[in-house]
């Protein structure tokens, strides 16, 4: 009876000497004794969970100094960590890397949850920019035939009215684009400037402009010379097109209201982006039992 007694007292002896052995951290040398002494008390489990946190904080510290350059100049990678854990018991070694798993796993979420609210305010502001420069609807199509480089490609030509409610003076950037539905590339742009800085749109006004469609033909030859010329108010799905034109700039009294290089459906896609990495990192703890050693 006294034989188990003293061997069960003896296994929490050697258990609570873990936890009472201190790392001596002041140099690499004395961390590298102080760190045997400690796993020599440790079980396998014990002994994993201590690399994870070892590298928790070392990652941290390469973090702080990379974002607080000033604060550690001078400070090496190691030199920081070992300032971190010097002192420290096993135990607080892993309350250490689980509070600034926590604290990183906070700043991740923040992070994408920021990064998607910045989206939702450009999308927004550029809904309303959208909403000012939708001045013009398309009035009447025509497709004809003309040369290019003596070779004979279809002409489309365009007329666009000016539907704003009041007059516009003031330069104005209109883009047309000419999309094949099938593949959804554009095979035609163009951009047209109309006014000085001194013209005047009234609503009502019309304008014309013309595209040379030289790529669809390339695209589908036996479609297009099948094309009896001219053709009025030609249904442009049934040649496997679509049109987009739109006023892309206005100036007016010196203030200009212009689409950016990117669209809703952009903003819309790195929104889902952000929303899909945001749930990933929600979905984990942000503990040490989450992460997986590598590279042993």
């Amino acid at each position: 009876m006294n034989k188990i007694y003293i061997a069960i007292l003896l296994c929490t002896v050697m258990g609570l000497t873990g936890c009472r052995e201190k790392f001596q951290a002041k140099s690499e040398k004395e961390f590298e004794v102080s760190k045997a002494k400690i796993v020599k008390t440790l079980d396998q489990d014990e002994r994993t969970n201590l690399e994870k946190a070892l590298r928790v904080i070392a990652l941290t510290s390469m973090r702080l100094k990379w974002n607080e350059p000033d604060k550690y100049k001078g400070k090496s990678f190691d030199k920081i960590s070992l300032e971190m854990i010097d002192g420290l018991s096993y135990a607080s070694v892993i309350s250490l890397a689980e509070n600034l798993l926590q604290q990183q796993h906070k700043k991740e979420i923040e992070k994408a949850s920021a990064a998607i609210d910045t989206l939702e305010i450009q999308k927004k502001a550029l809904l309303k920019d959208k909403s000012k420069l939708n001045i013009f609807k398309i009035t009447s199509l025509y497709l004809s035939e003309d040369d290019f480089f003596d070779v004979k490609v279809p002409k489309l030509e365009i007329e666009y009215t000016y539907v704003g409610k009041q007059a516009l003076m003031g330069n104005v950037e209109v883009t047309l684009e000419i999309r094949e539905i099938s593949t959804k590339k554009v095979i035609a742009s163009q951009i047209w400037s109309d006014g000085d800085g001194t013209n005047s749109l009234n609503p009502g006004d019309s304008m014309n402009g013309n595209v040379i469609l030289r790529q669809a033909k390339e695209n589908n030859p036996t479609k297009w010379n099948a094309v009896k010329y001219p053709v009025a108010k030609p249904k442009l799905a049934d040649y496997d097109l679509e049109l987009k034109l739109f006023a892309s700039s206005i100036t007016i009294n010196g203030k200009t209201t212009a689409l950016p290089n990117f669209s809703v459906e952009d903003i819309d896609a790195e929104i889902q982006k952000k929303k899909a990495e945001l749930k990933e990192v929600q979905d984990t703890k942000g503990t040490l039992d989450e992460l997986v050693l590598t590279g042993r």
